[in-house]
């Protein structure tokens, strides 16, 4: 659930600071960096993972709720957002209800930056993968790569978990790209920002600093898709702790690099 206000706002700024153009709606272009654009068709060999089946009838409504929460949350349309959470709420199981309560009640008193909320979001995706017959995708970041992530995945629902072992913030956007794109992901990548945006549909996020997990839900309908880190090099978790609130900036002195992306941290897979 990406409901965090602040941390787009941070991570905007972050894009933002570093050189060059943006492709796909937030990186800088791979001009701007000194090497090569990545081969990202590449991918380790990793086993396709498969769905399971929900826990009960009663859990298969709430997980789909759920879902809908997560594609509410991403729009920040208070219109969208509360109807979607009382839905949910509606449809939770009896042990999953305090769960999503103690996550809205977190938002609420703590905002999405607290540890209140990171807790309450952990325990309530833990209940997800043991009772929604999702798929769980356990993926890595590192400076700068993606582990754990197989070239094709099954439709449906999907849970996230990354878990970051580098020393830099990472994140692991994910995006579906439009049915009608003909283009590869290294033509995409090398778009500017404006035309770039009008080939994919952005779906979800997962942000994670250094020796944390960062999680996130997504509905993944059959097409191409890509896995991106948009975050700078240089993007540190004092440098983070520096630019947040609403009115941050870049430190002085901070230098900020091009996207990770641009470093090889990015990757096509395929859902059918």
């Amino acid at each position: 659930m990406n409901t965090t206000k602040t941390r787009n706002h941070t991570r905007n700024l972050l894009i933002a600071a570093a050189a060059g153009t943006f492709a796909l709606g937030a990186a800088s272009s791979v001009s701007a960096s000194t090497e090569p654009p990545p081969d990202a068709s590449a991918a380790p060999d990793v086993p396709v993972p498969t769905a399971g089946e929900a826990a009960s009838p009663e859990a298969a409504a709430f997980c789909e709720a759920e879902i809908a929460v997560e594609a509410a949350a991403m729009s920040e349309d208070p219109a969208a957002i509360e109807p979607a959470i009382g839905a949910a709420m509606e449809a939770a199981p009896a042990d999953a209800a305090p769960l999503l309560e103690a996550v809205v009640t977190a938002l609420q008193t703590s905002g999405p930056e607290g540890p209140e909320f990171g807790a309450a979001y952990e325990a309530l995706i833990a209940w997800m993968e043991a009772n929604c017959g999702f798929v769980t995708l356990n993926l890595t970041a590192s400076e700068y790569a993606f582990g754990g992530l197989p070239t094709e995945l099954p439709a449906g629902g999907t849970i996230i978990n990354l878990a970051n072992i580098g020393e830099e913030v990472h994140e692991v956007a994910v995006m579906r790209i439009n049915d009608d794109t003909e283009l590869t992901l290294e033509e995409l990548l090398a778009l500017p920002e404006e035309e770039g945006e009008q080939y994919v549909t952005f779906l979800n996020v997962a942000f994670a600093f250094p020796d944390e997990v960062g999680h996130t839900v997504v509905n993944l309908e059959p097409g191409r898709y890509v896995a991106i880190c948009f975050l700078p090099e240089g993007a540190t978790p004092e440098v983070m702790s520096q630019m947040s609130g609403p009115d941050s900036s870049t430190p002085p002195g901070v230098v900020l690099g091009p996207p990770h992306f641009t470093h090889g941290m990015v990757q096509e897979f395929t859902v059918s």
